[in-house]
């Protein structure tokens, strides 16, 4: 029988720094090595990278088109206009859905949700399902995890209906006609991280609601444990927001309500 042997590939790095760094923090020299090898390279970094940073969340108003949405949304919100929800059937998109209608039922919004038919319909917005939400009365679309891509879906909609487009997918070269779209990976959007899941978009969303101004911290953070499952579930690197998101929502599926 031919013995296996188990072939460990150890980076290099400098060791000193690390063992260093791990003085400062009172940790093991092999965790700050790790570390110093995934580009952390101080005491501060690293203390953010392992515990949490006591201010994680960038000034939502800095995602293009936010106080645009904001506006829209407060005006909807003000007159009772029905407000549907548009998601999309994986995780990332159905916890993005839960979550913002969730706050905007807070909040005391007519709110639906419309996920699409895997099957039937396929990804993003569809002519038919479009037609059918505004036959029902809606007059606002808030897209979640979708969107970007439905050029000829948003310019076929009904004259009805506003659509704001929220997603973190790549961004073709020709926009969809929206009313309004927050996306990070837009070229004249200034957010500085860029790597926010379907539901972290919809999140800074909701802490732009609850903010309702520029320039001062986010004060809403409710509901992350959907913001963690959705973030996790989508494969987004672990760093900045994505990292505090999934942080503090494990933490708050100890003692979360919400039964799914």
């Amino acid at each position: 029988m031919m013995h296996k042997e188990r072939i460990w590939d150890i980076k290099e790095y400098n060791s000193q720094m690390a063992d260093y760094l791990a003085e400062e923090l009172n940790i093991s020299p092999m965790v700050t090595g790790i570390l110093l090898e995934r580009g952390l390279q101080d005491t501060a970094s690293m203390r953010d990278f392992l515990y949490g940073s006591a201010t994680p969340f960038h000034d939502p108003f800095l995602l293009k088109d936010m106080q645009r949405s904001v506006e829209r949304i407060e005006r909807a919100l003000a007159a009772g206009e029905q407000i549907t929800v548009y998601g999309d059937y994986d995780v990332d998109g159905i916890s993005a859905s839960s979550l913002l209608y969730l706050y905007l039922k807070q909040r005391g919004g007519r709110v639906a949700t419309y996920i699409p038919q895997r099957k039937s319909e396929g990804y993003g917005l569809n002519d038919e399902a479009l037609k059918n939400i505004a036959e029902k009365g809606t007059t606002l679309v808030i897209t979640v995890d979708c969107g970007i891509s439905g050029l000829r879906e948003v310019a076929n909609a009904p004259k009805s209906l506003d659509i704001i487009i929220t997603d973190h997918h790549t961004v073709p070269e020709v926009l969809p006609p929206a009313y309004a779209i927050i996306n990070a990976k837009q070229r004249d959007c200034g957010y500085p991280f860029k790597d926010l899941s379907g539901v972290g978009i919809a999140f800074k969303l909701c802490q732009a609601l609850e903010q309702r101004e520029p320039g001062r911290l986010p004060e809403w953070q409710g509901l992350t444990e959907l913001a963690a499952l959705g973030t996790v579930a989508d494969i987004v690197p672990l760093i900045g927001e994505n990292r505090e998101l999934v942080r503090r929502g494990l933490k708050a599926m100890e003692t979360t309500q919400l039964v799914g």
